[in-house]
């Protein structure tokens, strides 16, 4: 039986795969596939160990990407510029491929900007321009580490946010760290509350256990020099990911959603030429009155709806592919998850 399941699930692989590539190369207009990563990170990281699976891709993968794109016939191109061309009715590339990575994490300098560079290929990181320069990190990461390296105390009021969203059963945490795939369901879960609850709760908790509280020295996200250095050829260009990486749909009033939307907006322009004013929802959250912040202060955004864009598209909904090494680790998964998302 698991032989037969392997094989259907090989198959159905494979259909999808050639359902992709057959929609790539006929199809009649311009067309842009948006290409999505978060981390870049060699199979031995060790960051790996305590990261969402569907947030990481190795750079041996990424670098795959870029040859096969070319393969495939599509021009590498920065986002904003395939952007302007179609605003302004300009030719468009019959087929073109904008790399871009979220949160601006600091392995996008040391793992992801080596590849573009040694490729030619031009690229966007979306920023969230509050992280930029100092130590934090985002709450499922400070989560996650926590989770799987730690018990869970039964009777630690501290721990009282967190303890209903952990695994039912026996061993529901207290008596174990979790697995990573474990503590990638409480994150699931824990999105039911608002991210700046989440955030303070987790302060809480560092201050009654400050041994388990993240250092200073465990930088993740880029620094202003690490930003300086990619954009120094012109190679990578930053967009605006909110000023914290708060989901949109969450915040309660507009002097939050405008702090988030248009003052990252400010904070991009300190990048001078390097920054772009295109948007990325966060987790892809969407509410009314942000879509209209953004429509004001910024040319286009990007949503976490997959597919791909041709020429004349709506600039506010950006279609992308989000890759990670479970759905793109070979030129036929690469295939098939563009094939998926075409359907």
């Amino acid at each position: 039986m698991a032989f037969f399941r392997s094989l259907v699930k090989s198959g159905a692989l494979s259909v999808l795969a050639c359902y992709g590539w057959l929609r790539v190369r006929l199809s009649k207009k311009p067309t842009l596939l948006i290409l999505t990563y978060h981390r870049i990170l060699p199979a031995d990281a060790p960051e790996r160990a305590v990261e969402q699976p569907g947030m990481v891709t190795s750079p041996q993968s990424l670098e795959n990407h870029i040859r096969f794109a070319r393969k495939l016939g599509a021009e590498p191109v920065h986002l904003s510029d395939w952007l302007d061309r179609n605003r302004q009715g300009k030719p468009l590339p019959k087929l073109a491929v904008a790399f871009t990575f979220d949160d601006g994490w600091q392995d996008n300098y040391q793992y992801a900007y080596p590849t573009l560079k040694a490729q030619n290929a031009p690229a966007t990181i979306f920023l969230v321009t509050q992280m930029i320069d100092t130590g934090n990190t985002f709450w499922p990461e400070q989560v996650l580490s926590l989770l799987t390296t730690q018990t869970i105390p039964e009777n630690d009021s501290s721990f009282d946010w967190l303890r209903p969203h952990l695994p039912s059963g026996p061993t529901p945490g207290a008596n174990r760290p979790l697995s990573l795939m474990e503590a990638d369901e409480v994150i699931a879960r824990l999105k039911s509350l608002e991210d700046a609850a989440i955030l303070e709760a987790l302060e809480q908790v560092y201050t009654s256990h400050p041994d388990i509280a993240p250092t200073e020295t465990s930088r993740s996200i880029l620094s202003g020099s690490e930003l300086a250095e990619m954009a120094q050829n012109g190679l990578v260009m930053y967009g605006a990911h909110t000023r914290h990486h708060y989901r949109l749909n969450r915040l309660k009033d507009q002097k939050s959603l405008k702090e988030e939307i248009v003052d990252c907006l400010k904070d991009l322009k300190s990048l001078g030429e390097a920054a772009t004013p295109v948007f990325c929802y966060p987790n892809g959250d969407i509410t009314g009155k942000g879509e209209d912040l953004v429509s004001d202060t910024y040319k286009a955004a990007c949503t976490t709806k997959t597919g791909w864009n041709v020429a004349g598209c709506n600039p506010y909904d950006l279609h992308r592919f989000n890759l990670h090494d479970g759905n793109s680790h070979s030129t036929r998964t690469l295939l098939a998850t563009i094939g998926r998302g075409l359907l």
